[in-house]
């Protein structure tokens, strides 16, 4: 999916505004192995939170001119993207697909449950033609419970507000859409659903890769940066789409490249023979990877030399 695609698909949920039913449901913190459950809220407050929703998703992806949208597995940390998760699925995330299956889920019992239980909101907006559904986590801060003492205005004087409440804000982390997870927040996909082992399996082919290629000279040290999520997302970026790897570059072309350009040059040692790189600084493991992800560039226009990451190939691309 790419960012017109996804915008044109965002637009048509508002064309038929009117039409959209919105659904939300709970995920518990001890309860997910049950599943999400339904929560009843009075339609008035449902068209209300339908509003907001809509309004956080046109502000991310309609208002954003420069909006980007890579793969999970290949994101380079641009600013205005959002990424398609193509890994595997964590399986805390079930909890959405099941929103999507299954249309009668059980109601939350807020007779037998606290709902300082909720661990994270799932909004489904749509119609018969297609769904958004968006995943809410829920922190502490948000959900007011009965140990604490809150007083609510009431036409000339303050009451006392006895039962629990949730304050629920427009920010949102995933989106389901058209069979695509669409990823809204990436630290929160760090942080929470154990994305960190499933970056870590896809990094160990990236390091394979990197072996496999016979480039560096100690290998090894590759593995140490794994449980680093920061670097382990980068090796899976590396096994996924490395245009050095890809093309099998050879060593002595890299090597050559490493000793003239500016931004490596005298930064990035080698073996004793000249032929493989050492890596054995934290700076030399940036640039290498940074080199695998050819993000070093000159430009045949100036000959001046760049470091970028946002490269959209146009090698493919033909006039009309």
């Amino acid at each position: 999916m790419d960012a017109g695609r996804l915008k044109d698909r965002v637009q048509s949920f508002f064309d038929e505004y009117d039409d959209l039913g919105v659904a939300v449901y709970a995920v518990l913190k001890d309860g997910e192995e049950d599943g999400p459950v339904k929560l009843d809220i009075e339609a008035a407050a449902l068209n209300d939170l339908k509003a907001l929703f809509l309004q956080s998703v046109r502000e991310i992806v309609l208002d954003d001119e420069d909006l980007s949208v890579l793969n999970i597995s290949s994101c380079d940390e641009r600013l205005n993207a959002l990424y398609v998760y193509d890994l595997e699925i964590p399986e805390g995330l079930g909890s959405l697909q099941a929103v999507i299956d299954e249309d009668n889920l059980p109601l939350l019992d807020l007779q037998d449950q606290q709902l300082g239980k909720i661990k994270a909101l799932i909004v489904e907006i749509g119609n018969n033609a297609g769904q958004i559904v968006l995943y809410k986590t829920m922190a502490p801060i948000n959900i007011f419970g009965r140990s604490s003492f809150f007083l609510k205005k009431s036409a000339t004087r303050l009451e006392k507000l006895d039962d629990e409440f949730l304050r629920v804000s427009a920010n949102f982390q995933l989106m389901r859409l058209d069979g695509e997870l669409l990823v809204i927040d990436l630290s929160t996909i760090e942080k929470v659903f154990g994305f960190h082992d499933v970056i870590k399996g896809e990094a160990a082919l990236g390091i394979a890769s990197i072996e496999a290629a016979g480039l560096i000279e100690n290998p090894d040290v590759l593995h140490e940066l794994v449980d680093d999520v920061k670097y382990a997302r980068k090796l899976t970026k590396v096994a996924s789409s490395s245009p050095v790897i890809q093309k099998n570059i050879p060593s002595e072309t890299v090597i050559s490249f490493c000793r003239s350009f500016p931004a490596l040059a005298g930064r990035i040692r080698f073996n004793e023979n000249g032929d493989k790189v050492l890596l054995d600084t934290k700076v030399s493991k940036d640039l290498f990877i940074n080199l695998l992800m050819d993000n070093y560039l000159t430009s045949e226009l100036t000959e001046l030399h760049y470091a970028s990451v946002a490269k959209d190939s146009v090698d493919a691309e033909t006039e009309d």
